[in-house]
């Protein structure tokens, strides 16, 4: 019975076990909206979410502006004190590269290098118009690190602004869920 009993088991472990198919293959994979993306450097950034108030906002903004301030700058790279002069290329360079990581990266939703940020852009502007925003487009620079909307027009349409305004985060948070 015992012996039977190692057979089975046995044999039970090698039709389990992955058979040899040579060597593996790398395979593309998009995240989705919901995931992060892949690379190791942005993994360890903190990421804004679309439901975030603009206090939780510059919560997690707050390490990045005291690593610029460690480095004698302010948020936008500028010297932090008044009268100190302003910093060189290099220097700015040197700043923003050791305070890379602590940097937020933009809502995945809206995030260049997001696939479906386009989309996610277009239903906001579908979403906006429907709430009477008359101007309202899809702002979509090559190279820019994110993906949104611009409102106003090429006239700054004040009720299209303020009316965008009072209904973006609205809008975004309804086309997020697709």
């Amino acid at each position: 019975m015992k012996k039977a009993t190692l057979a089975l088991a046995l044999l039970f472990l090698a039709a389990c076990a992955k058979p040899d198919a040579g060597p593996e293959v790398a395979s593309l994979s998009t995240p989705s909206s919901s995931a992060a993306p892949t690379s190791a450097k942005q993994e360890d950034r903190p990421r804004e979410r679309l439901d975030m108030t603009p206090e939780d906002i510059e919560a997690l903004q707050a390490p990045h502006d005291q690593c610029m301030a460690e480095q004698g700058l302010d948020r936008k790279g500028r010297a932090a004190e008044p009268g100190r002069p302003q910093p060189t290329k290099e220097e700015l360079d040197r700043a923003l590269k050791a305070c890379e990581h602590k940097d937020p990266l933009p809502p995945w939703e809206k995030d260049a290098t997001n696939p479906e940020a386009l989309d996610f852009a277009n239903r906001v502007v579908q979403c906006l118009r429907g709430k009477g925003v008359r101007y309202v487009e899809v702002h979509n620079e090559p190279g820019a690190a994110t993906i949104s909307y611009a409102l106003g027009g090429p006239n700054n349409d004040a009720a299209s602004i303020s009316l965008g305004l009072e209904h973006a985060k609205e809008c975004e948070i309804a086309s997020s869920r697709k």
